[in-house]
């Protein structure tokens, strides 16, 4: 009998992600030839007994029983982030009830040092190892010590940015003869892509808030809540970009502070009906998009005013050339079928701005096609709403302007769709409503 607690590893995403994955492990300890570095805490200092393939100790006093990990589990572990943590643990003790065994691990941050802990089911039956494979995130049921609370994802990242503590416990009343025991301990870092021989489909999605997205998954059907294995997701806004699953998280605005975990945009409905559009296809989603930005400074190509073009079109670039390389290196070949572009209140604030809007979207345009090596890649933009912004009228017509004008742009409505309280951002069923639209074009293309 296993018991195996914790989130799986992301497995099977359009035929890319194994469960075999090609990346070599953090930190491994066998036992083969000894201790391995770790060292017993508390338990009244009892010794670490070894036997080839485990180590164990024996039950000394009534506090707690742990194994502390050695240094190779220790220090900057930033791979290890959304990576598992696995071990097979045994007792004999024959009831091991009330006894609440936990991996407990710290980290010192601009915070001061921070500590989670995670609760083990407990072993029913005595002198037999159980599997335990735990989650290294914030989506697993780690509890913040001392807060009450979970971890959000940029504590967890601060944490194993200097992990300085990992413990094994196992909290047994005190009994002589009884031996907490441990073996084949791993870290192992996120699965990552395998290769395949199959052509991707890969969309960029860019733009501002509306593109992040201020809605949280839990105010709309269920169905949102689960990850899609059958679309690779690439999120540029986050801290560590790589591919995995098309799942919320990826939101990034100041709107989804509270819940980074939960908040969403357009991805997660588009990328739903490509799939089930050709369950066959293999598609690859890019995204990168930042709340609040203009296309005048922000996302500008070069020019007089701002020669090296803007902060967020530079970064663009950087990220879709990282997601490319990645791509590359895996083996794997790909076609960039389209770009998503969901931006222009910020820009509708100012005269100046708005007025510039046309000339510089049509650049904006070109820059992106020269960049993927497409001069005809399609680009379909949503049309912003009249959110109250004095020269909304002027992007909106600036929008529908260069649709009309340059050869595969499109652009549809988006007025129907109701805001949240705050008057400028989409709700959750208008966000779903959204990734829809743009779905509804990209299939219609030739």
């Amino acid at each position: 009998m296993t018991l195996v607690r914790g989130f799986g590893l992301l497995v099977g995403a359009i035929g890319l992600l194994a469960a075999g994955g090609s990346n070599a492990q953090i930190a491994v300890s066998d036992f083969a030839t000894g201790t391995d570095g770790w060292v017993t805490v508390a338990n009244g200092n009892a010794p670490v007994l070894w036997q080839t393939g485990v180590i164990s100790q024996r039950d000394q006093h009534s506090g707690i029983m742990a194994f502390k990990a050695p240094s190779k589990y220790l220090g900057n572990l930033t791979p290890a982030y959304g990576g598992t943590f696995s071990f097979e643990m045994s007792t004999s003790a024959i009831k091991y009830a009330p006894s609440d065994p936990k991996v407990r691990i710290s980290g010192e941050t601009p915070y001061g040092t921070l500590t989670f802990k995670i609760a083990l089911s407990r072993p029913a039956a005595p002198n037999t190892y159980y599997s335990y494979s735990i989650k290294l995130d914030e989506t697993d049921n780690w509890n913040f010590v001392g807060e009450g609370r979970a971890p959000t994802a940029q504590e967890f990242q601060d944490v194993f940015a200097r992990l300085t503590d990992i413990r094994i416990i196992g909290d047994t009343s005190a009994e002589e003869t009884e031996l907490f025991s441990i073996r084949n301990v791993r870290l192992d870092p996120p699965e990552q892509p395998e290769p395949d021989p199959g052509s991707l489909k890969v969309y960029i999605l860019a733009g501002q808030s509306n593109m992040a997205g201020c809605d949280d998954v839990r105010n709309v059907d269920p169905m949102w809540q689960s990850q899609l294995d059958d679309v690779m997701l690439y999120w540029g806004n986050d801290a560590a970009p790589g591919f995995k699953s098309l799942q919320t998280g990826t939101s990034g605005a100041s709107c989804s502070d509270v819940a980074p975990q939960f908040y969403f945009g357009p991805e997660l409905s588009f990328g739903s009906d490509l799939m089930l559009s050709d369950p066959a296809s293999k598609v690859v989603i890019i995204k990168f998009a930042v709340g609040g930005t203009d296309m005048f400074e922000y996302w500008t190509t070069p020019n007089r005013e701002f020669p090296d073009g803007g902060v967020l079109w530079n970064e663009l670039q950087n990220q879709m050339a990282s997601a490319f390389t990645r791509l590359d290196s895996m083996g794997l070949t790909y076609h960039v079928e389209g770009f998503l572009w969901m931006q222009g209140e910020s820009d509708a604030d100012k005269k100046y701005r708005a007025k510039a809007y046309a000339g510089k979207l049509t650049s904006f345009i070109a820059s992106m096609r020269s960049f993927v090596g497409d001069p005809e890649m399609p680009f379909i933009l949503g049309r912003i709403r009249d959110a109250g912004q004095p020269h909304a009228d002027m992007v909106r017509a600036a929008q529908v302007s260069v649709a009309g004008n340059i050869p595969n742009v499109y652009w549809f409505d988006t007025d129907d769709l109701p805001w949240l309280a705050d008057g400028i951002h989409y709700n959750e069923a208008s966000m779903i409503e959204l990734g829809h639209r743009f779905a509804d074009i990209v299939l219609s293309l030739p």
